[in-house]
């Protein structure tokens, strides 16, 4: 093993000190080992759901406008979803759940415990009862996910008619 210069000065500095840091390391590994045991699957499964919701939002909005470069504009998440007409456009049917899944995502982002509720996606059950009249959905996470690919349709601009 190479030798470091000046390690055990280091070391000597930091021995009576010691055992408060390895309580700390134990106090920090313990935290990052809860974090790291969550349960993916949800996670997974919303996060999935925005990655492919913003690929047709990155599609729609130059299309729509009309903007060129428009990667290099640098837009967040939530700055697309703004973006969305409010009204006269299909995609506007769509607008309040795509601004929906995004805060549902970032919940996950500032709480990885997240538990997903019925009533913290209210915009996209209403958009489901229209769009998939008569499905039920036994959990949130469900109809997220059959909310993607409704939200998805209407984010697609039709070819131009003759």
């Amino acid at each position: 093993m190479r030798e470091i210069e000046g390690i055990e000065e280091a070391m000597g500095v930091l021995k009576p000190h010691w055992g408060e840091i390895e309580e700390d390391f134990h106090r920090h590994n313990a935290r990052f080992l809860a974090l790291a045991a969550t349960d993916h699957d949800v996670i997974g499964r919303v996060l999935r759901s925005h990655l492919v919701v913003e690929n047709f939002l990155n599609s729609f909005l130059p299309g729509f406008y009309g903007l060129e470069d428009f990667d290099e504009l640098r837009l967040t998440f939530a700055q697309k979803a703004k973006m969305i007409p409010a009204g006269r456009s299909s995609a506007s049917f769509v607008r309040p759940g795509v601004i929906q899944l995004n805060k549902v995502r970032n919940k996950f982002g500032h709480e990885l415990h997240h538990v997903i509720e019925f009533g913290e996606i209210n915009a996209i059950t209403q958009i489901l009862e229209i769009a998939r009249s008569g499905t039920t959905f036994a959990a949130p996470i469900d109809a997220i996910e059959a909310f993607a690919p409704v939200a998805c349709a209407f984010l697609s601009i039709p070819p131009k008619h003759p």
